[in-house]
């Protein structure tokens, strides 16, 4: 299928580090499927489309529009544990630890085997606790990053 082609072009454009054009390929991709109700039982392909969007978005530092990606892919494929870790590290970055503690957890369910998730969501743990330290001892740090 020339949808399919899209797809496959784009992520060996994005292997090769042209992430531009993979980032219009996967797009281009998504655009079809999505517009064509006879292609949305086959969501595997359409919510690794969306994940790798959203890494693309992600090291672009788009944050928001990752998330969304990420979340796309997530309600495509409901145990997309990738798609969960991938999500979770963006709400790290943005500092919503607790968030980012959700999605780690839920990689985890899904995959109990993923290292990186194990890693990080013991990470995010130890910032917690840190930060729950230092807010605790300055009163007027009452910053809030939202949720």
């Amino acid at each position: 299928m020339a949808d399919d082609q899209n797809f496959y072009s784009a992520k060996e454009q994005l292997q090769r580090g042209e992430k531009d054009s993979a980032f219009e390929l996967f797009t281009a991709f998504i655009e079809f499927r999505e517009s064509n109700p006879s292609f949305r039982c086959q969501n595997g392909l359409l919510a690794e489309a969306y994940n790798e969007r959203g890494y693309i978005r992600y090291t672009g530092v788009d944050f928001s529009n990752a998330i969304v990606d990420y979340t796309k892919a997530i309600s495509l494929k409901e145990d997309f544990s990738v798609a969960f870790y991938n999500r979770g590290q963006v709400h790290y970055r943005l500092g919503r630890y607790k968030l980012a503690q959700e999605d780690l957890r839920r990689a985890l369910e899904i995959n109990p085997s993923f290292e990186d998730a194990k890693i990080n969501l013991e990470q995010i743990q130890k910032d917690m606790s840190s930060n729950y330290r230092f807010n605790s001892l300055d009163p007027h740090h009452n910053v809030s990053y939202g949720s």
